[in-house]
């Protein structure tokens, strides 16, 4: 804010000078000076995944426009209460930030989303994205990017696509691995984000303006998905003290995983390698599985002096750089890429099917809850 004065103040303390200067320039100096504008936002995200991307965007939006962008990377525990803090202190605070989907709620009760009125004619985005973006009946987020759980397997071992989690087990017992094959399937199983498939069909979530969100459990399936799950964890040699996203692809692409189920975010890493993928299979014949997803928004603070300004960038970000987001971060944009090759489009595919993570504090109990559902059997 501070800054935003002493611009102002060196506009009109030399205002006549660079006058003189667009007269002595020319036509081609007035378009310049025009869109110079000496102005300045301030942008917050915190996943380091995005770094080069939004510096790269600040300094082509400078190039667009003449407008500052200042590009700050939060590394704290409470990055919604900092954003919340240094508004309401009228500290140096963010004109637009990056969140998670599930964070959106929050951010509305404090206060800081303004209503965007931008994307929503942007026909190329997602639907699943925009309705991520929205809350009470509002679309507040500038879609960026979507993470959705997905499945891999070898497919030099597989004949076929398998059925079912069952059926890659049955085929396993009828066909022997390479010696170097030390997991049949692998998994995150300390995250529920990947720990939800094995419980999806018994877990019903609706998310409405009228009743908030209301989860509720089929108890009888949800008995059948613990047994199957208990019975898979007999089945798989699974470390839970070991295993992480990031070794499980390790292991995939050195061939001691035949299977696993690993996020859109972890693909960009197989590039080259052969393998196949799909979404996730069915549990067994009787039971079905499905994934939850994720959605990246910017989202523009409605304290912010500048809103209309802010809310340009954000669409700069989200919709014109859209074509550059996976190349630099390996983030799916949710707009799809019109030349996107297979693996784009089954990604997509799945984040279509999959189950929203609903922006809420009960969510959140959810998801604590499975995850200390799940420990119990390590």
């Amino acid at each position: 804010m501070k800054t935003a004065q002493k611009n102002r103040m060196w506009v009109g303390r030399f205002g006549v000078l660079l006058i003189l200067m667009v007269f002595v320039s020319g036509v081609a100096g007035c378009t310049k000076l025009e869109t110079q504008k000496d102005e300045s936002l301030v942008f917050w995200y915190e996943d380091e995944s995005y770094r080069d991307f939004f510096e790269q965007a600040g300094e082509e939006y400078y190039e667009k426009t003449g407008v500052k962008i200042q590009v700050v990377w939060r590394d704290t525990m409470d990055y919604v209460g900092e954003i919340y803090e240094s508004t309401m202190e009228e500290k140096v605070f963010p004109d637009v930030y990056l969140i998670p989907g599930d964070n959106l709620g929050d951010v509305y009760l404090y206060g800081l989303a303004a209503e965007n009125q931008e994307s929503h004619r942007i026909s190329e985005i997602l639907p699943n994205a925009l309705e991520a973006s929205s809350y009470k009946g509002k679309l507040l987020g500038y879609p960026l990017s979507y993470n959705v759980c997905v499945f891999i397997y070898q497919q030099a071992y597989f004949q076929e696509e398998p059925e079912s989690l069952q059926s890659i087990i049955d085929y396993s017992n009828e066909n022997d691995p390479a010696e170097d094959v030390e997991y049949l399937l692998e998994w995150d199983v300390n995250d529920p984000f990947y720990d939800f498939p094995f419980i999806s069909n018994s877990v019903t979530i609706k998310n409405t303006e009228e009743e908030g969100l209301q989860i509720t459990y089929d108890e009888e399936l949800y008995q059948k998905d613990l047994e199957f799950f208990e019975f898979m964890l007999n089945s798989f040699s699974l470390d839970a003290q070991q295993v992480s996203e990031q070794r499980i692809i390790e292991n995939f692409l050195a061939g001691r995983t035949l299977c696993a189920i690993i996020d859109t975010d972890s693909l960009h890493q197989l590039k080259g390698y052969d393998y196949a993928l799909m979404e996730m299979p069915r549990l067994n014949q009787e039971l079905a599985a499905s994934t939850a997803s994720t959605t990246d928004m910017l989202v523009v603070n409605e304290f912010s002096k500048q809103g209309e300004l802010a809310a340009d960038f954000a669409k700069f970000v989200t919709v014109e750089l859209a074509g550059k987001l996976y190349e630099e971060t390996g983030h799916y944009s949710v707009i799809p890429s019109k030349d996107g090759d297979e693996t784009e489009k089954k990604a997509i595919t799945a984040y279509r099917n999959a189950v929203p993570i609903p922006d809420s504090r009960e969510a959140r109990d959810f998801w604590v809850q499975l995850e200390e559902t799940i420990s119990r059997y390590f």
